[in-house]
């Protein structure tokens, strides 16, 4: 019975972790998803980008000085998404928690609103590591 047991939290364990995506299948998908040459910067601008904010962990979630940052490209909840934060604008218009989904693709619209907004300067590492 306790073997049971522990195998099951085990089980429950690894299903709450968060999961990293491969290199190669964030570019297919940063690819497929439009984000090569969107607004003039290269896929492998987004996919560092990616990488530097969350190395590809697609349920990471971070405190950040106004709310809190959320998924791949660490989406902040103040200005871009909805998580309860007083005062949050919400404009890519979803739920934060839509931004930790492995298929990535509220995460990339939102991301596309952003840069269409303030282009990738919007994420400081970029700024700091790949510009």
């Amino acid at each position: 019975m306790q073997v049971a047991i522990a195998v099951l939290c085990l089980m429950w364990m690894s299903l709450c972790e968060s999961r990293t995506l491969g290199r190669c299948e964030v570019v297919n998908i940063f690819r497929a998803e439009g984000l090569d040459g969107f607004e003039g910067f290269s896929l492998g601008n987004y996919v560092c980008t990616a990488y530097w904010e969350s190395r590809f962990k697609t349920q990471r979630v971070r405190t950040a000085d106004t709310g809190k940052d959320y998924g791949i490209f660490q989406i902040n909840s103040f200005k871009w998404c909805d998580d309860g934060t007083p005062g949050g604008k919400n404009l890519c218009n979803l739920p934060c928690s839509d931004l930790l989904r492995d298929d990535l693709k509220a995460s990339v619209e939102c991301a596309k609103l952003i840069v269409r907004t303030d282009g990738l300067k919007s994420w400081q590492v970029f700024i700091e590591n790949i510009n």
